[in-house]
């Protein structure tokens, strides 16, 4: 049946429906356990190969690093930077309904590495790095190369 093809099963029997979306659930299952191993196990060969980006004959594979922030050490940010300089940055702990923490956007902070060999030192300090996400996407061809 090419499921892509039909917006509703008309006529066919309610258990028929039934056993059909079990099965596409388990197969469904079956998939995403097939597709973690994979996941991982790309992720595993191209660190052992130190590589950020693989390639098949059709595919490729790029690994992206994740990065954190340290909120504690970040804090001493704080105690050298005008104020100014955090608006957009930095968000102090605050209450709403409930106690919000304080917060810190290091995609906006990173202006603040222009402000000297301290700052860089705190915020290089705070860094705290994830697994890398892994996309894989089409390969291009060389006639989509040429003309793009």
């Amino acid at each position: 049946m090419n499921y892509r093809e039909i917006t509703r099963f008309s006529g066919v029997p309610l258990g028929e429906l039934i056993d059909q979306m079990k099965d596409i659930e388990d197969k469904l299952e079956n998939l995403g356990e097939v597709h973690r191993i994979l996941y991982r196990s790309i992720m595993e060969e191209m660190e052992e190969q130190g590589a950020t980006i693989a390639r098949s004959e059709t595919n490729v594979a790029k690994l992206t690093p994740r990065v954190t922030y340290d909120s504690t050490i970040l804090a001493k940010l704080r105690e050298i930077t005008d104020p100014e300089d955090l608006i957009g940055v930095y968000k102090p702990e605050h209450e709403e309904v409930r106690r919000v923490p304080e917060k810190w956007n290091m995609s906006k902070g990173r202006k603040l590495l222009k402000l000297g060999h301290e700052h860089q030192a705190i915020i290089d300090d705070a860094k705290q790095f994830g697994l890398p996400g892994l996309t894989v996407y089409k390969r291009e061809t060389s006639k989509e190369a040429l003309s793009g």
